[in-house]
């Protein structure tokens, strides 16, 4: 494998800007409690849960030793009044997969300096509320601070006996960068590689492994070209990098894997009934599509470490060989030549008697 090189945009500002929004996403959990209590008719409870909140997710920047703020949006898009309350939760990120799990217990260091402005409130059908998040920045603080901010029912409804009942809550996950010296952004290549050494169609999927050796968050993005030879001015196709815009929290290893499928025929995966099966697609006809032979994927990657661009560059090679095609086509290639011997054969016999017929009338 040769040395790799990433390549991030440089963000404005100093340098904890570059942050936050990882594998952020706003998210609603449902969680199914089971109880044999009866309900109590006379005890307060939200029917239904419907909410939109917005910045999601929460990317900011502060600063050691202050007081900052920051208002969420929280739209309740019920048809009736929503009692709700705010919390804090941690939150783990699968390396390979980039998916989100929601902890259970808030985070101890976040909760010692983040607060809010309503810890609990009432908002009617449609009503927009504006919860303001404080974050009083202790001068000890670190480089980065990753949790979710929870807005859940005050009073969830209760299960009947033998029936489940469902307590809504919406998670916006939250980074944020503490804006200090010593911050140190540095992003290594563990591995890229294509997933097969050959594929009999498109697509060819290639995993790319980035590993977070530095201090706060950095932000991979790039391209990987997929050449007929390395040196090759023109490729074939240009696969985008990171996508989804994703940062990569320190100390961590992040898992991208992208997919080549720009060709004729090719594999298209379609899900029913919660089951993903494959089958190959001849939509679109085009045989200048064909792919067949040796390709080289070439990937050209940036990050910044606070100072200037730092490329990353890597390549592999990998074979797309149709080969049920391909014996197919010798088969028939094979009948065809049998054939055609066949005929020249038994042409040749008749020609042959044909003339020693003549030379013994002769």
């Amino acid at each position: 494998m040769g040395n790799m090189r990433i390549t991030f945009k440089r963000p404005n500002g100093l340098i904890a800007r570059v942050l936050l929004s990882t594998f952020i996403v706003a998210l609603a959990i449902a969680q199914p409690v089971f109880s044999n209590t009866a309900h109590a008719a006379n005890e307060p409870t939200d029917e239904g849960f419907a909410l939109q909140v917005s910045p999601s997710p929460l990317v900011q920047t502060i600063k050691p030793g202050q007081t900052s703020t920051f208002d969420l949006q929280i739209r309740n898009t019920n048809s009736q009044q929503q009692n709700l309350k705010m919390g804090l939760r941690s939150f783990t990120v699968d390396g390979t997969t980039g998916a989100v799990q929601l902890g259970d217990k808030s985070p101890s260091d976040v909760a010692q300096f983040v607060t809010f402005s309503d810890p609990t409130f009432t908002t009617q059908a449609g009503q927009i509320f504006t919860q303001r998040v404080v974050v009083a920045t202790p001068a000890s603080a670190g480089f980065t601070y990753s949790f979710a901010i929870t807005v859940s029912q005050q009073n969830p409804p209760k299960a009947v006996k033998g029936n489940t009942s469902i307590q809504g809550s919406v998670a916006v996950f939250t980074l944020l960068s503490v804006d200090r010296p010593g911050a140190v952004r540095k992003l290594e290549l563990s591995q890229f590689a294509a997933t097969k050494h050959a594929f009999e169609y498109l697509p060819a999927s290639f995993d790319l492994k980035l590993k977070n050796s530095g201090n706060t968050l950095v932000q991979p993005s790039g391209t990987i070209y997929i050449q007929r030879h390395s040196d090759d001015k023109k490729p074939l196709a240009a696969i985008q990098l990171n996508k989804a815009g994703g940062f990569i929290l320190p100390g961590s290893t992040r898992q991208l894997t992208t997919e080549w499928n720009d060709g004729f025929p090719h594999y298209i995966s379609t899900t029913e009934d919660g089951k993903t099966s494959r089958r190959l697609s001849w939509a679109g006809g085009d045989f200048t599509k064909l792919r067949i032979g040796r390709y080289t994927a070439k990937l050209v990657a940036v990050y910044d470490d606070g100072q200037r661009d730092v490329p990353i560059t890597s390549e592999v090679t990998f074979w797309v060989i149709p080969w049920r095609m391909l014996l197919i086509l010798v088969v028939i290639l094979a009948i065809i030549l049998v054939g055609v011997a066949t005929i020249l054969r038994k042409s040749t016999k008749a020609i042959k008697r044909n003339t020693k017929g003549h030379a013994a009338q002769k």
